[in-house]
């Protein structure tokens, strides 16, 4: 019997986590069943290749022609299933590629489905942004005749009617050695952006003042340590101000999904700002000792500075924040929107987190992920019982059987 072909649709061009989730989705589903295509954003479709996955790609702002482009590629390829690898990114999409989750559930008569990251309906889909700007996002998911959740970041426990929950994979599972460098080497600090982390999407000076200076702040704690790093920085814009000489910087704009891997695999700590980062879900497969960096409650900075009870650190890091609110995901925010997911959920245990303005508890942190044997085992040890959870899970080739069709 013929594969049944499944294709997917990930059109975001900011970040390429929604891609990447949905890539390690399709990579666990059986050659011998099942073929696969992505539909892309123009910049990412080299990405998806570098899965070993094939990518057919749309054209920057030309929406009607990119309606004709996939009308023919469903009439060519003929597809079981339609995955948005995420609803909201597709809609957004709207403007510059003619597609959407609506015009997929109207047009074709094909099953649709979804990948929903953070359990939107257990927020009853509301967002809070840095600032405190609350919007609550369309129901997108009841378009869908499946939804798929990964996990982690998701629970590793089995979903209501029409929800999948699958595990993620991520280039391998198997925990690496807890010492990743030679004595005589200073560790490796591993730190990752992506585009959409320099969009001010609520337009807000408090946002644009956490966009310029989280950089800052998070070299200053590095420097804080006063010991030899070497610091690997994967995004889109370098630092822009003088590092400290302990600090051995490198920067990258782009790597392979290969080459970003193994350096990941190989550092001694990921540091982030974003909770729900797909690195960090890969750094947490790997045994790579993380910490994850939040806000948890509002911050007056602008008058503790007139004051004088500002911390001198954070003024000379930082002197044009005047405020810091609650995030969970730097900068969008996106605080109290996780809480549901994030709660009772054993995945949140398996790396460290600490307080942006934090000083003490930072550098703690680090040094113990670092230095801590002791806090290093334990975390393995949590990880591997997620593992052992995760791999409880139905495998992605299960999850899609209840929304193919039957063939006779």
């Amino acid at each position: 019997m013929s594969p049944r072909t499944v294709l997917f649709v990930g059109l975001g061009h900011l970040s390429n986590g929604d891609l990447s989730i949905a890539a390690d989705f399709a990579r666990q589903l059986p050659a011998d069943e099942f073929d696969v295509g992505f539909v892309t954003a123009p910049g990412t479709a080299p990405y998806v290749r570098g899965f070993g996955l094939t990518a057919y790609p749309l054209e920057a702002e030309a929406p009607e022609r990119n309606r004709e482009t996939f009308d023919r590629l469903m009439t060519e390829l003929r597809p079981e299933l339609l995955v948005a690898a995420d609803a909201f990114t597709l809609d957004y999409s709207t403007g510059w590629s003619g597609l959407s989750m609506g015009l997929l559930r109207e047009r074709y008569d094909t099953a649709l489905a979804s990948f929903d990251q953070y359990d939107y309906p257990a927020a009853d889909y509301l967002v809070d942004f840095y600032t405190g700007h609350r919007s609550r996002f369309p129901r997108l998911f009841d378009l869908c005749d499946l939804v798929i959740r990964n996990s982690p970041l998701n629970r590793p426990v089995p979903g209501g009617p029409s929800v999948a929950v699958t595990r993620m994979v991520c280039g391998g599972s198997a925990p690496l050695p807890a010492t990743r460098r030679r004595p005589a080497e200073p560790p490796t600090v591993f730190l990752t952006n992506s585009r959409w982390e320099h969009v001010n999407v609520v337009r807000s000076p408090e946002m644009a003042q956490l966009i310029l200076t989280m950089p800052r702040i998070i070299h200053s704690h590095l420097a804080a340590l006063r010991r030899p790093l070497r610091v690997v920085h994967v995004g889109p814009a370098r630092w822009d101000f003088p590092v400290a000489d302990q600090i051995d910087y490198h920067y990258r704009s782009r790597l392979t999904p290969a080459e970003f891997h193994g350096l990941l695999a190989g550092a001694d700590l990921y540091l982030t700002g974003n909770v729900v980062s797909v690195t960090l879900t890969q750094a947490v497969l790997a045994g790579v000792p993380s910490l994850v960096l939040q806000n948890y409650k509002t911050l007056d900075l602008a008058a503790l500075t007139a004051s004088g009870s500002a911390p001198s650190w954070l003024v000379a890091a930082a002197p044009e924040l005047s405020v810091g609110y609650p995030f969970r995901i730097f900068p969008w925010g996106w605080y109290e929107f996780l809480g549901p997911v994030l709660s009772d959920n054993p995945y949140v245990d398996c790396f460290l987190t600490a307080g942006i303005f934090q000083r003490r508890r930072v550098l703690q942190a680090m040094t113990e992920l670092l230095d801590d044997s002791t806090v290093r085992a334990g975390l393995g040890e949590r990880q591997a019982d997620l593992l052992d959870r995760l791999d409880r899970l139905p495998p992605a080739a299960e999850a899609l059987r209840p929304v193919l069709p039957v063939r006779r």
